[in-house]
């Protein structure tokens, strides 16, 4: 896999801790639409934001890597809640949920639960340099509704 969109641009090592992850699922939270968008999948860098500090590694690394969540028995539950919960506070936000899993060669992952506030559940999917989001096996497509 080749990553020289991330490691042209930084002299952070983002790989450090970080694997192919193609067996657990994952959530991510989209526009609202039946289907993915390469736009969906853009990390911060991508939307043209830049860290405050360069020299932060933490805080490059998490704007080079795309928010993902773990989804699973322990995990769903927790966090369908608090998406529901944010709906009611900001229902033109994006409302849809997508369940995933990554095939191979997509990327990688890396855990990353120190986000703030806190997420047990929080990782940093970097892409591969030829990622497109149909390369995505999309198992669901959850709308949200607030609670």
């Amino acid at each position: 896999m080749n990553f020289t969109k991330i490691t042209d641009n930084t002299i952070c090592d983002c790989f450090s801790g970080a694997v192919e992850n193609t067996e657990d699922t994952f959530v991510r939270k989209v526009r609202r639409s039946v289907e993915l968008k390469d736009p969906d999948f853009r990390n911060s860098i991508e939307r043209t934001k830049a860290p405050s500090n360069e020299n932060n590694c933490v805080e490059v690394c998490g704007y080079h890597g795309v928010s993902i969540e773990v989804w699973n028995d322990h995990s769903s539950k927790i966090l369908m809640d608090k998406y529901q919960t944010t709906a009611s506070f900001s229902p033109q936000s994006k409302n849809n949920l997508c369940v995933i899993k990554f095939k191979v060669n997509n990327g990688m992952v890396k855990y990353t639960p120190d986000q703030l506030p806190f997420n047990e559940f929080h990782y940093d999917f970097y892409k591969e340099d030829s990622f497109l989001v149909s390369h995505l096996e999309l198992l669901d497509m959850i709308q949200i509704t607030a609670v």
